[in-house]
């Protein structure tokens, strides 16, 4: 397989030969205790140096996805985990056949510069509506960089699923999220806006979205409804059958 950049993506070597091998990973094409590529095959595959090769591998090992070996090689730590948390794949999306239910409330939408691009923020409140009452189950902020999806800004979303405008509109395929969950304490206008009468902390998610070329097309914050119920599935692998 092979993992592509955008013409305006002047993203480091080392991070291109991450997502190469991250795909790998993910896509099922190397699983739990298979060997990723030599630094050898990977040095010619790139035309670059080991030393290259070898701080794109340690992107991999401090997210847990592979685990060096003294005198071995470098394995596949772990299948990517599975859960059904929405999968972080966009609320309409996430609805499936139900997808009619999703309703959205824009609460405020402007461009901004952060870290010296310009990006869009876009904050909503996202829930279900049920024989005319309206449940809003999250608060979601998103910054979507301008340069790659121009005109975003002037997009009605109160009626329009980001992710669907993603594909249909700039042809970008969300593929994948990195996100952390946090316990918090959300301020009173956050409070205010779920209808949350507890001053107890809620769940929130930190994180990004990643397009088919494992790009960054979104930054999100999700803070969610004392409403909701998480259910994770995880696969858990042992190390020492790998190595047998």
């Amino acid at each position: 397989m092979s993992v592509t950049a955008r013409a305006n993506d002047f993203t480091p070597l080392y991070v291109h030969i991450g997502r190469y091998l991250r795909a790998l990973i993910l896509d099922g094409e190397l699983t739990t205790g298979d060997a990723i590529p030599s630094e050898t095959d990977l040095v010619k595959k790139f035309g670059t140096t080991r030393g290259t090769v070898r701080s794109a591998v340690d992107v991999l090992v401090n997210e847990k996805l592979v685990q060096r070996v003294h005198g071995k090689g470098t394995f596949v730590q772990a299948r990517p985990i599975r859960h059904d948390i929405w999968d972080f794949g966009g609320f309409t999306d996430s609805l499936g056949d139900q997808a009619s239910l999703a309703v959205a409330k824009v609460i405020s939408a402007h461009t901004m510069d952060l870290e010296g691009r310009t990006y869009f923020e876009l904050v909503r409140l996202r829930g279900i509506k049920v024989n005319d009452h309206i449940d809003y189950l999250s608060l979601d902020t998103s910054w979507i960089p301008l340069d790659m999806f121009p005109g975003i800004d002037v997009v009605d979303f109160e009626d329009r699923s980001l992710y669907e405008l993603f594909r249909k509109t700039y042809d970008t395929h969300p593929r994948r999220t990195a996100m952390t969950l946090t316990a918090e304490v959300i301020d009173d206008t956050e409070r205010r806006l779920l209808k949350e009468k507890s001053q107890d902390a809620l769940l929130v998610a930190h994180g990004s979205a990643f397009d088919q070329n494992d790009i960054e097309i979104e930054r999100i914050k999700s803070v969610y409804s004392s409403r909701i119920q998480f259910n994770f599935t995880t696969a858990i692998a042992d190390p020492e059958e790998w190595l047998k």
